[in-house]
């Protein structure tokens, strides 16, 4: 039998020299045929791209450049771009490093008439003669003394006809006058410090009518006591209130509100005569003062004109500001939409004449003391920084009185009884007029916070001691007046 014939298996292989030789000169060929077209796209887009930045720099020279022609130039000139950055960052820092702080804002200048500019036709002119010179673009004519007189004829029915009225010409004569002159007026009125209205529209103080009813004087009558408005009467609000209309009316432009503020009250009254009067409760107290402001500025407003309020600088630096024209400024938000003029008042010209005195004698107010300038130099001997006051000076604090003010944290209520009628007199922390104008400062701008405020410097700051306030205000960004 033959053997069985067994199949031979052969296995045959893809690879092929000649298709391996073929593959390496494709690829070749590839890589050389990309490399030429991104080349060819490079310049094509270079060469196109730089023309049509140009075109759109050209079309747009007076407008910023598009996102489009930016962010295409940015990438042309990317190798320049951290350069450019860069040098204008520092261009920057260089402008701020450089800049110079701002000038301190100036306030319209305010020429401020006597108080008998008003009292005649003759008395008005001449004056107006001397505020043309001056150079100020407003006029500010005391219109309600501190004795409540009313300087003009007015036609309010509660004082029409009493000896309240004790001008001769009426407010528009007096309003018209000024801006005759090309000057804009102002009516500046007294508002509280008042010992006539009192006794005829019924809106003073008074004691209980369990006891009498009678009107509270400041002290005894023989020694100088006088009546005053009190801010607690519906009467005295709309009295303040028709004064500010009737002269916003007349065409005064502004209403100042001087002497918005309480007398000093003795203890007896306090504790006894005036417990119907909530005299110890600050915010009431606070409370009826704006009231007060708020009834003038809304019969300002009804005929176009502007209130603004009138305190003192050394009020304002007082560890006690109760019984002071600063007293109501405790609450900053009602200060928004009032415009605030500084009496400043705290020269250190005058430290050395202040007078010495008794807690006893100086319970004594004078009608001299109320009739005093407001724009004269005081004397004064309080350091606020350290929180010692004079009995002789300071309205808010008896002697040997600790009691904490209304812009201070002291754990003692506060003391409402002082010299009754008196005028605080507090300066700021300083040995040189320079020191105590940036200290105030500061102050004044943590009392006022965002309201606005200038500060009126008095004609008797003269010299070297006027030039160092200046230059104080202004480094601090103060407006004035001067």
């Amino acid at each position: 039998m033959a053997p069985k014939k067994t199949n031979i298996k052969i296995k045959r292989s893809k690879f092929n020299l000649y298709n391996k030789k073929k593959s390496k000169a494709r690829r070749a060929l590839k890589i050389i045929i990309t490399v030429i077209v991104v080349c060819g796209l490079g310049v094509l887009g270079y060469g196109l791209g730089k023309p049509l930045i140009k075109y759109f720099q050209d079309k747009n020279s007076s407008q910023p450049e598009s996102e489009a022609s930016a962010l295409l130039s940015s990438i042309i000139k990317s190798g320049n771009t951290v350069s450019t950055i860069v040098s204008s960052t520092d261009a920057s820092s260089s402008e701020d490093n450089t800049s110079k702080p701002e000038p301190a804002p100036q306030a319209p200048k305010i020429y401020y008439l006597s108080d008998n500019a008003a009292s005649s036709e003759a008395n008005l002119t001449a004056a107006l003669s001397d505020a043309k010179k001056s150079g100020c673009s407003v006029v500010a004519v005391t219109l309600k003394d501190t004795s409540g007189y009313l300087l003009y004829k007015s036609s309010i029915a509660s004082v029409k006809d009493t000896e309240v009225t004790a001008g001769t010409l009426s407010a528009s004569q007096i309003s018209a006058a000024i801006s005759k002159e090309g000057l804009t007026p102002a009516a500046r009125i007294n508002t509280l410090m008042d010992k006539t209205a009192p006794a005829h529209m019924k809106g003073g103080f008074k004691f209980t009518e369990s006891q009498g009813g009678y009107s509270w004087h400041d002290n005894k009558p023989e020694n100088g006591g006088k009546m005053w408005l009190s801010p607690f009467s519906d009467k005295t609000v709309k009295y303040i209130g028709d004064i500010s209309e009737e002269l916003s009316k007349a065409g005064f432009k502004h209403i100042i509100c001087a002497n918005t503020r309480f007398p000093g009250f003795h203890t007896v009254d306090v504790s006894t005569y005036l417990t119907h009067l909530p005299l110890n409760d600050r915010a009431k107290r606070s409370e009826a003062l704006w009231n007060v402001l708020k009834s003038a500025k809304s019969g300002a407003e009804k005929n176009g004109a502007k209130l603004i309020i009138e305190v003192s600088a050394s009020s304002i630096m007082a560890v006690n500001r109760s019984c002071s024209d600063a007293e109501f400024i405790s609450d900053k938000d009602k200060l928004n939409g009032f415009s605030i003029i500084v009496n400043y008042d705290i020269t250190k010209s005058a430290v050395s004449q202040t007078p010495t005195s008794s807690s006893t004698s100086s319970r004594t107010s004078s009608s001299a003391t109320q009739q005093a300038p407001i724009t004269s130099t005081v004397s004064v001997t309080a350091n606020a920084a350290s929180g010692t006051t004079s009995s002789a000076n300071n309205s808010t604090t008896t002697s040997g009185s600790t009691s904490g003010g209304s812009n201070g944290s002291a754990a003692n209520s506060p003391d409402f009884t002082a010299t009754p009628g008196a005028v605080v007199k507090t300066v700021p922390k300083g040995t040189t007029e320079y020191e105590m104008a940036k200290n105030f400062a500061a102050a004044a701008k943590s009392a006022f916070g965002s309201a606005s405020f200038s500060v009126r410097l008095p004609q008797t700051l003269t010299g070297t001691s006027r030039q160092d306030v200046i230059k104080a205000l202004s480094e601090a960004n103060v407006a004035m007046i001067q």
